[in-house]
């Protein structure tokens, strides 16, 4: 076994927030995806396969798009205030406890769902009379893998000022790229995803004190950068999905978890929680088949899906919290975190609960 450091980097907080409106699968179906899907075959079963049953958004959709599409300067003018709004009640989230602010030594922000400068870690920091000379990174167009780049940086910071708190936040706003393009990618895209906003508080703590991330890593399969694409049109963001991406993960995920893994000298049985992000339903069904997991360790990924969608980066933190919720996970126990996006790309987290 490898030699422990004397700290570790630890998460001291983790909140999330939602944009005002909810809408069950069903309402977005009648009031929207419906008509623009009429000439779509087997449209509605698409819909109802991703075992979403409601989402939030930063708008309703049934009546900003009920005439058609908006372009891309209407969405990202909409964005830019949702990342103010939404973004703010999140970080809020894992603010209220920090008694010195000035200990807050760095920012890390991801969102692929839209672009505006200053980019809004700085808007937020503001709103916050965070430090002036805060360290600030904001990552963007990286897709649903992005918390863990979050994570990455977050983890570099604390290594090189260990004596400083790290804020990290991802915030995602989906549903104001919806476009009414009449393909299967499309429908299932909208079918999908969702808005949040998920925020952490990390810093250092001794080994084996508190939620404690052991180690990441990274794997991109460069060879199948083509399955899934985000590609910016005039009326907003297309995503590009191939079917073949939970086979490819599937093929990939035991030697990814060897190299996660090995250098602590564990295995997937010593693994007691699992956050797989809820991509879509056949990539929690396909991993989960080929790890052994049971039900209970599948469930915080399944319930996020049902009850926010895919929420691109914000999206594992979700599962994250609901484990801590829901599962309580005991001191010592041992959690994997893991998220999929364009590369293809596996990230993924070790943790000691």
């Amino acid at each position: 076994m490898p030699q422990a450091p004397a700290s570790r980097p630890t998460l001291l907080s983790l909140g999330s927030a939602f944009p005002r409106y909810e809408l069950s699968q069903q309402e977005l179906w009648d009031g929207l995806l419906k008509h623009w899907y009429r000439t779509l075959p087997n449209a509605e079963r698409i819909i109802w396969s991703t075992r979403v049953k409601k989402r939030r958004m930063a708008w309703d959709p049934r009546e900003v798009l009920a005439e058609g599409t908006l372009p891309i300067e209407q969405r990202m003018v909409a964005h830019a205030n949702a990342l103010v709004e939404v973004g703010g009640k999140s970080l809020a989230t894992v603010l209220g406890g920090v008694k010195d602010k000035r200990a807050i030594g760095s920012f890390v922000m991801s969102c692929s769902s839209g672009y505006t400068g200053p980019t809004p870690d700085l808007l937020l920091a503001k709103n916050f009379s965070l430090r002036s000379d805060l360290r600030r990174t904001h990552i963007g167009h990286m897709g649903c893998f992005a918390a863990f780049n979050v994570l990455k940086v977050a983890m570099d910071s604390l290594a090189a000022r260990p004596e400083e708190l790290v804020l990290a936040n991802c915030t995602e706003f989906s549903s104001l790229n919806f476009r009414p393009e009449p393909t299967a990618e499309q429908a299932v895209t909208h079918a999908l995803f969702g808005d949040a906003s998920a925020s952490m508080l990390l810093g250092t703590a001794p080994d084996g004190e508190g939620i404690q991330f052991l180690r990441t890593h990274t794997e991109q399969f460069y060879d199948t950068h083509e399955l899934m694409t985000l590609i910016i049109k005039n009326d907003g963001f297309a995503m590009t999905l191939s079917p073949y991406v939970p086979f490819v993960l599937q093929e990939g995920i035991e030697p990814y978890l060897e190299k996660l893994l090995g250098p602590e000298g564990l295995t997937v049985g010593d693994i007691r929680h699992w956050g797989i992000h809820p991509g879509g339903p056949k990539i929690v069904e396909l991993l989960s088949r080929k790890l052994g997991l049971s039900e209970a360790q599948q469930r915080a990924s399944w319930s996020v899906l049902a009850e926010y969608g895919n929420c691109a980066s914000a999206t594992i933190l979700l599962v994250l919290e609901d484990i801590l919720k829901n599962d309580q996970p005991r001191k010592g126990e041992y959690g994997v975190i893991l998220a999929f996006g364009p590369g293809l790309t596996i990230e993924g987290a070790l943790l000691r609960f």
